[in-house]
């Protein structure tokens, strides 16, 4: 009762806050405000203003074309609306000013929605003149659409794509000095009118001033020619004003730039097209389809294993088969509805578009969170607090109209109230399911400890902790997404006049709008990290089946089943999503079986180099064959002595002894001594250590556990340390350097990605600690930093291709080199930990961990190994900083 209190409470705030968030986000009318006439601009023409323009196209190094536009104008200061540029840009009078410079069409309410800016325009003011610089920038990312940047559009079709110049009507009698327009390699195939000269390799040049004065000067009458200075300077200043300003009048060129980009451009600014958008959700289907076909390969292998299983492994075997067909289906859903919404957006009948949108998105996110609660089956309070959260959304989307908001959606402030509340309550079902499936995936392979109010029973889905945790997180996610929505609205609608009726009109039916939408685009971004449920699913299962007595999962000696997990995990949760080329990631599945080769490749090739593999010296058999039990002791003890002896050969050779040194003859035959081996494990007789082997070798061969899995998660464990400053660098890269920064203010869940990225990486770093664990044992080198190799090599193995691949297609590979560089950093440090781990036992016998490292290592080594470490830090920063800026944000990690 207590836990149901606890989430009513939590309901009714979130009621609460929302409602005053929606209430603040609803449009309001400055009364103050004069609505402008259309025709104010054309009434007061700039004749004597100079005027420049640029258009730059950007094509290198990104995925979308960028559009970079520039617009000088030099104002009069006898001009009406002059000063009115001085103003506050919140100005009613300012923007209309600014309207009048810097918009083609003039009317009331200016919607730009594909112009996006870095600032507000420069206004500056000297000598009685005020000059305005506007720039702005924008991507060819719609294919056959008008994408309104400045005074320019740009419009791309299949095979050309087309630059005009949308000259303003107070611009048309001004003097156009110079138009530039850099259309990028291999530059423009036609241009009209002739261009004037060009610039640089491929940029276009106009001069329209220039002519306009050449042929102002053929006018000029024959006898002028003969009059005197004084007269003619006068009849000039009387007559050629008139002249000149009818020759600008229709003196602007009207620039049409075609151009064939490159195949690449061209294909990327086509994604956006039905047969594109449907290409790449086939390819996240086959992602999906992959990895779930894997997980049921590995399961009937498992259950192909003789001997009866154990309720544990039972249930861990059963949501693993439930998982890989539940995930399948989840991302059908997901895709579905994408699919379905860009089809029913081309149609002409809105009819259908209105009723998709409330039926299809509501219901289909209905249906996702119904499966993902059956699938965890939550305890009663869960369930009960998942029927409550339903309520708003079936009532709005009822076909006999409970609410009757679904007839008219985006005329009143209560459709706005409430479909807010239906949207926030399905994010809130959606999220109570991922918490319950990913609860229900951990509990059944005892990978959460057990509870301490209850000894010996598993942990309990509490709703009094999971209600408020759910709440908080949805009104996080609907503060963000308003913040994100009203910046999105004032950027595409700075010039519009907010006095006007139809701008609240417009805003409200905008923002109820994507409130419903967002439905869909939460269902996208939550299920973007299926991914995780999928890790949890297989560590489960490698958890409890792990019965083999193989050194790790990828061994010899460990059986199919074993080994096709424990690869797919990898894959799914170390390995990067590759293949997203050209906005499209059809080749997204193909990096699934890459991510498993190369770390299978990467194993064994090397595996009969590691120590536990050297022959013994008088059997040769593999070192590993004579462990057993008690053999971590026998060495760890060995070890220990090893190391003593050294230091007293040491203080020999230094002179360190009173008067009864050592003799060396008796700490070398201690040190041979020491190399004898029992007879145990699978020897028949005792044998001698690898001769190029010492005892600390070998038990640091071992790794701080006794089974892979041990080591394993206790990789996954230390991992953690340096992964969280390398998680910090590597979301700050993704979501906030450079262009990245503009895309998360603007996306409407862009604050919380930045968070579910941190997350992200530090799930794949933790990840990838547990892999370097379980191989600990069969990958080569004597210590943890040689260790690492292997495992980064795999990583950068699939990483270099997908970098090649970016680079076929001219896309952007910035982080890609910073990625490998900080995988190389946190396995190398985790490797490390992970030999200070091996002697923890001796950790009471020194002051510092550092003592005890010294004391492993030798003082010599360790000096390598801290100058390797700021040998790599030194190069993630020379990487990062040598890189340019992500010319395009990258996608999100959903698609990992």
């Amino acid at each position: 009762m207590l836990g149901n209190r606890v989430f009513a409470r939590a309901v009714w705030v979130l009621v609460a806050l929302l409602t005053g968030l929606c209430v603040l986000a609803a449009p309001s009318v400055a009364g103050a405000a004069e609505p402008p006439e259309a025709d104010e601009c054309r009434r007061a023409p700039l004749a004597h203003a100079r005027v420049s323009a640029s258009l730059a196209l950007q094509h290198d190094d990104r995925t979308y074309t960028k559009i970079i536009t520039k617009l000088v104008v030099d104002v009069p200061g006898d001009w009406p609306f002059a000063q009115d540029l001085l103003l506050s840009e919140e100005s009613r009078k300012y923007i209309r000013a600014m309207a009048c410079l810097t918009r083609s069409k003039q009317s009331k309410q200016q919607r730009h929605w594909e112009e996006w800016r870095t600032g507000d325009p420069v206004v500056t003011s000297r000598d009685g003149r005020i000059k305005v610089v506007d720039t702005a920038h924008s991507w060819v990312d719609q294919y056959r659409s008008d994408i309104e940047v400045g005074v320019w559009n740009v419009r791309a079709g299949a095979r050309r794509w087309l630059v005009r110049l949308q000259v303003p009507p107070a611009l048309v009698g001004a003097r156009w000095d110079k138009i530039t327009v850099e259309p990028g390699a291999p530059g423009a195939e036609s241009a009209e009118p002739r261009p004037d000269a060009g610039e640089g390799t491929t940029a276009l040049v106009w001069r329209p001033a220039r002519q306009d004065q050449s042929k102002a000067s053929e006018k000029r009458r024959p006898e002028e020619k003969q009059a005197s200075k004084a007269a003619r300077t006068a009849e000039t200043a009387r007559q050629g004003r008139g002249a000149t300003a009818e020759a600008r009048a229709g003196s602007v060129p009207l620039v049409v730039v075609s151009l064939r980009p490159s195949w690449q451009r061209s294909w990327a600014a086509q994604s956006d097209r039905l047969i594109a958008v449907g290409i790449g959700e086939a390819g996240e289907l086959l992602w999906m389809g992959a990895v779930s076909a894997l997980l049921l390969m590995a399961a009937r292998e498992y259950r192909r294993r003789p001997g009866t299983p154990t309720a544990d492994q039972r249930h861990t075997m059963r949501n693993l088969v439930a998982w890989a067909v539940l995930s399948v289906a989840l991302n059908v859903l997901t895709r579905t509805d994408e699919m379905i919404d860009r089809y029913v957006q081309r149609r002409a009948d809105g009819r259908w578009l209105s009723e998709w949108i409330f039926f299809g998105h509501y219901g289909l996110a209905l249906v996702v969170a119904a499966l993902l609660l059956a699938f965890s089956r939550p305890p009663r309070r869960v369930g009960l607090a998942a029927l409550l959260l339903v309520l708003v959304p079936l009532a709005n989307t009822a076909p006999t109209g409970v609410l009757g908001l679904s007839k008219t959606p985006f005329t009143s402030d209560a459709g706005l109230v409430v479909q807010s509340l239906s949207a926030c309550s399905v994010i809130a079902l959606t999220l109570l399911g991922f918490v319950a499936a990913a609860w229900r995936l951990a509990i059944d392979g005892h990978l959460l400890p057990e509870s301490r109010r209850f000894p010996g029973n598993d942990r309990v889905l509490r709703m009094r902790i999971a209600g408020p945790a759910v709440a908080v997180a949805t009104v996080v996610i609907a503060i963000c997404f308003a913040l994100a929505e009203e910046r999105t609205w004032q950027r595409i609608s700075w010039l519009s006049d907010p006095a006007d009726p139809e701008y609240g009109s417009d805003r409200r039916s905008v923002l109820v709008s994507n409130v419903v939408m967002s439905v869909s685009d939460g269902l996208d971004w939550i299920n973007g990290y299926h991914w995780l449920l999928t890790a949890v699913a297989a560590l489960a299962v490698l958890r409890t089946w792990r019965t083999s007595p193989s050194l790790s999962p990828l061994d010899e000696q460990a059986d199919r089943a074993e080994r096709l997990l424990f690869l797919t995990f990898y894959a799914a949760a170390v390995g990067l999503g590759g293949g997203w080329t050209l906005g499209i990631g059809l080749l997204n599945g193909l990096w699934i079986p890459l991510h498993m080769l190369a770390l299978y490749g990467a194993t064994t090739l090397f595996m009969r180099r590691s120590v536990l593999a050297q022959p013994l010296e008088v059997s040769r058999q593999p070192f590993f064959e004579g462990l057993g039990p008690g053999a971590r002791t026998q060495l760890l003890r060995k070890a220990r002595a090893y190391r003593e002896t050294h230091a007293n050969l040491r203080r020999l050779d230094q002179g360190l002894f009173g008067d009864e040194p050592p003799k060396r003859a008796d700490e070398e035959r201690d040190l041979s001594t020491l190399h004898d081996w029992p007879a145990i494990g699978s020897l028949a007789a005792p044998d001698r250590l690898p001769s190029q082997v010492s005892v600390v070798d070998a038990a640091l061969a071992l790794g701080p556990r006794d089974h892979w899995w041990a080591n394993g998660s206790r990789g996954a464990r230390l991992a953690l340390i340096p992964g969280l400053p390398t998680a910090v660098l590597t979301t700050w890269a993704w979501t906030i350097r450079g262009e990245a920064w503009e895309n998360t203010l603007s996306y409407q869940f862009g604050f919380p990605d930045v968070m579910l990225n941190f997350l992200f990486w530090m799930v794949t770093w933790a990840a990838a600690g547990f892999v370097l664990g379980a191989l600990w044992r069969v990958l080569p080198g004597r210590r943890g930093a040689v260790k690492a190799i292997p495992v980064t090599f795999a990583f950068a193995l699939s990483t270099a291709l997908d970098a090649m691949l970016a680079w076929f297609t001219n896309d952007s590979v910035a982080d890609l080199s910073l990625h490998i560089l900080a995988m190389l950093f946190v396995l190398t440090v985790t490797g490390i930990a992970l030999d200070l781990d091996t002697f923890r036992g001796e950790r009471r016998y020194w002051q510092s961990r550092l003592g005890l490292l010294l004391s492993v290592y030798q003082m010599r080594y360790y000096s390598l190994q801290l100058a390797y470490l700021i040998a790599q830090v030194i190069a993630i920063i020379t990487i990062w900083q040598f890189f340019a800026e992500p010319a395009v944000t990258p996608d999100g990690p959903g698609n990992q």
